[in-house]
């Protein structure tokens, strides 16, 4: 084996190829799809295979259920040498995407929903040939009404109008990018009674590429966005942490008249009602902030902290100094 391929195991996403089974893979190929891109398509796939299960279930009046089996990267040619001839194709236009989609359906999925429709059971033994025109229509109109449900899916990264653009029943026919231009594949594992298949959704990746890399970008931003908010948050407490302000410890405040203040002369003792019990506020930039007694520390005044001062208190009030009242001098 040379150094430029190997195989690893790969899940199978058409009737070709058994789960398990190996499949080449090219090393010089580096992958486009990454793991923020492969999420995404997780999210939005799993929300059109839920809308699939119940559109089939109550177009067919059966048991039905859709689940995704794998997202993977191939090139077009890959992808188109890989699906069976013939089959059940569906190219799509997804604008704004550029170009068109592919939504394949295998025949003996598409043949049970059809006999379905038409009141019959659904057996499992089905012909292998491409669909008639009537069948055709019929499949037709249960994918029209699958792409309201791709087109909810898709919302979160690209608001889409899902359009049929024409059925085909050979894979050589079907030609939406170059053989070598790069496409996502999704697999679903289709259900129906007791039909099972693998169905493919195929959308070249030059199209959804800029709007997952908006969406990668968004959710980065957003995880910078918090990160750097806690580091502001940080920030800003050590820097406040380091800011000088006026601390002060005020006696109950007296209210006077314009006409006391006038007498008052050098010498006069003003008497502040503050009792002797009473604590002292200790204000930080006119703000009240503690409770605190005068002490003394040394040969220092000093206050020791009571309580944490709490708006309207009593010491925080003022005592109106009446009119009249004698002044002390």
């Amino acid at each position: 084996m040379s150094t430029s391929a190997a195989t690893v195991n790969s899940a199978s996403k058409t009737k070709g190829r058994k789960r398990g089974e190996p499949r080449l893979f090219d090393f010089r190929r580096q992958s486009k799809l990454s793991r923020e891109h492969v999420r995404t398509m997780q999210i939005v796939q799993e929300t059109f295979a839920r809308g699939l299960t119940t559109m089939l279930a109550a177009q067919l009046r059966s048991v039905t259920q859709v689940s995704i089996q794998s997202i993977e990267q191939q090139t077009y040619d890959e992808y188109i040498r890989e699906l069976p001839n013939p089959t059940v194709l569906t190219l799509l236009s997804l604008a704004p995407l550029s170009g068109a989609a592919i939504l394949q359906w295998p025949l003996d999925v598409a043949y049970v929903a059809v006999e379905m429709m038409l009141g019959g059971k659904g057996y499992v033994e089905q012909p292998n040939r491409a669909l008639t025109d009537l069948e055709s229509q019929l499949m037709r109109s249960i994918i029209e009404r699958a792409l309201p449900e791709l087109r909810y899916a898709f919302e979160p990264v690209v608001v889409t109008e899902p359009k049929i653009m024409s059925q085909e029943s050979n894979p050589q026919f079907a030609q939406i990018a170059a053989p070598t231009d790069m496409v996502i594949i999704v697999a679903f594992d289709i259900h129906i009674e007791a039909i099972s298949g693998i169905a493919t959704l195929c959308i070249p990746f030059s199209s959804l590429q800029p709007y997952l890399e908006a969406l990668s970008a968004t959710s980065l931003y957003a995880s910078q966005s918090n990160v750097n908010a806690e580091e502001t948050s940080a920030r800003l407490i050590y820097h406040l942490g380091e800011t000088p302000v006026s601390v002060s410890a005020q006696f109950r405040p007296v209210e006077m008249s314009a006409q006391d203040i006038v007498r008052l002369r050098v010498g006069d003792l003003l008497p502040l009602s503050h009792p002797v019990d009473q604590p002292l506020t200790l204000v930080v930039d006119d703000i009240p902030t503690f409770e605190a007694r005068i002490g003394r520390r040394n040969r220092r005044l000093a206050v020791q902290i009571v309580r944490r001062a709490e708006p309207g208190s009593p010491s925080l009030r003022p005592t109106r100094f009446q009119l009249g009242q004698p002044v002390d001098r």
